[in-house]
């Protein structure tokens, strides 16, 4: 019974997740400006900085996704598979830099596809690793809807530390 209810809280924040990831992916997408104004982003860089966070903005499905999936494992106590997916990311944003940024003089557009492009990959990893892996619990796409008993536990848990 515990099994499946750790499905469930799963489920509960990767709906939960997903929601808001679409809202702040549209907000991103049409306040890239404002935002990288109010970042104080120099003049001279603001558009390449609009760029950056429009792309970020877009790919932030992978990012949050990433980030989800790492603390997933970390959770049921693996932190070797997000330390070799962040060290997956880490590498190929390296080797995309170089190539977006050094070769193709992409700017900061092309950090932000590298960025992008090598959480993409790390998150395909994992969900590999997570389908060849025994997780400790339950899980099906049953579980992935919004229950608002694990959303306010999320958040009385996730705001503070966000704040932080």
């Amino acid at each position: 019974m515990l099994q499946e209810k750790a499905g469930e809280v799963i489920g509960g924040a990767i709906a939960f997740f997903i929601v808001a990831t679409v809202v702040l992916t549209v907000i991103i997408l049409v306040f890239a400006r404002p935002i990288s104004i109010l970042m104080k982003s120099p003049e001279e860089a603001l558009d390449d900085t609009v760029a950056y966070v429009r792309i970020c903005g877009a790919g932030l499905i992978f990012i949050v996704a990433y980030n989800l999936v790492g603390s997933i494992f970390r959770g049921i106590g693996d932190s070797k598979i997000p330390l070799l997916t962040v060290t997956i990311a880490c590498v190929l944003n390296i080797l995309g830099d170089l190539l977006l940024v050094a070769v193709f003089h992409m700017g900061a557009v092309g950090a932000a596809i590298a960025t992008i492009f090598a959480q993409a990959i790390s998150v395909i990893i994992s969900m590999f690793v997570i389908r060849k892996h025994k997780m400790p619990f339950n899980f099906s796409r049953k579980y992935i809807r919004l229950n608002s008993i694990h959303i306010k536990s999320i958040l009385k848990l996730g705001i503070p530390i966000a704040l932080q």
